[in-house]
């Protein structure tokens, strides 16, 4: 009986790992986007055309134009597209970029921001409370 359960014991280790290794990969990106959040500027960034890309059926993409504190033009087009369009030429949306480089550039939206740190965490939890779980269980089931 003691062996069966030293076995199946090796299953909760690596979970409990790759909970340990996403939390820690969540803490980085959180960080990471911070930083960004705090050299980052806002500008107005308005669309200037609707790219249609075929290669998974039509897909219209949005490509934004805004200038810079510098009075500098940039265009950004957004890497994900919509059919049917979800922009419309000359609508405006903000956009957060790194001054520094202003091809590093964003919408400025709460998941758009955040999405690494959310996916990462969420992932991270489940793992973290499963594997960790196994073994707080452990010392009251002797």
């Amino acid at each position: 009986m003691m062996n069966r359960k030293k076995k199946a014991m090796w299953q909760y280790y690596i979970i409990l790992g790759a909970g340990v290794i996403l939390f820690v990969a969540a803490l980085l990106s959180f960080r990471n986007t911070l930083s960004f959040l705090k050299k980052a500027e806002k500008a107005t960034a308005t669309v200037t055309s609707l790219r249609v890309d075929n290669s998974d059926g039509e897909v219209y993409l949005p490509v934004f134009t805004f200038r810079t504190q510098n009075n500098i033009e940039y265009t950004y087009e957004l890497p994900e597209g919509t059919n049917p369009s979800a922009w419309s030429v000359g609508e405006t949306e903000t956009v957060i970029y790194d001054p520094d480089d202003p091809s590093s550039v964003s919408l400025y939206t709460y998941f758009r921001i955040f999405a690494w740190p959310l996916v990462l965490m969420s992932i991270a939890l489940p793992l973290l409370v499963i594997g960790s779980g196994y073994f707080i269980a452990a010392q009251f089931l002797k």
